[in-house]
């Protein structure tokens, strides 16, 4: 290899490279200081990468701890007997159901809980917020 081929050092550290590419880069490395120390370098992060608490890895690991959240199942069965409450008392009064009537009620019902949700969230986050008595 004539360049140095930073981009597949890290790969090379995660062992995702074909073995051919691994004995050139291995080559590579014997002959070249630099990309050794860059080598040295991944590695040392990788496992200062593992040391270290896990944090939220993606978004869908937040949502789904917020969704299983037990609060968020409260609001969930809450909004479930509002809706069922408001069927059944819109069909008593005109002695049938639409699916448009359905279907705008769940979506208002699960709109108004979201917000509620969200607030409850925001509300504490900022109780548990060690600046929140913090000045400007």
């Amino acid at each position: 290899m004539t360049e140095h081929p930073s981009e597949l050092i890290s790969a090379y550290a995660d062992g995702e490279l074909s073995p051919e590419d691994a004995r050139q880069i291995e080559n590579h490395l014997r002959l070249c200081t630099e990309c050794a120390r860059e080598l040295a370098l991944v590695q040392s992060m990788g496992g200062a990468m593992k040391t270290m608490s896990p944090q939220r890895r993606s978004v869908w690991e937040g949502v789904h701890r917020r969704i299983t959240f037990p609060i968020g199942w409260v609001l969930f069965v809450a909004g479930l007997g509002v809706w069922v409450a408001l069927a059944t008392y819109e069909w008593f009064r005109q002695g049938a159901l639409t699916a448009e009537w359905l279907g705008a009620t769940a979506i208002i019902v699960g709109l108004v809980l979201l917000l509620v949700g969200v607030a409850y969230e925001q509300y504490r986050e900022w109780k548990e917020t060690p600046y929140k008595d913090v000045q400007r």
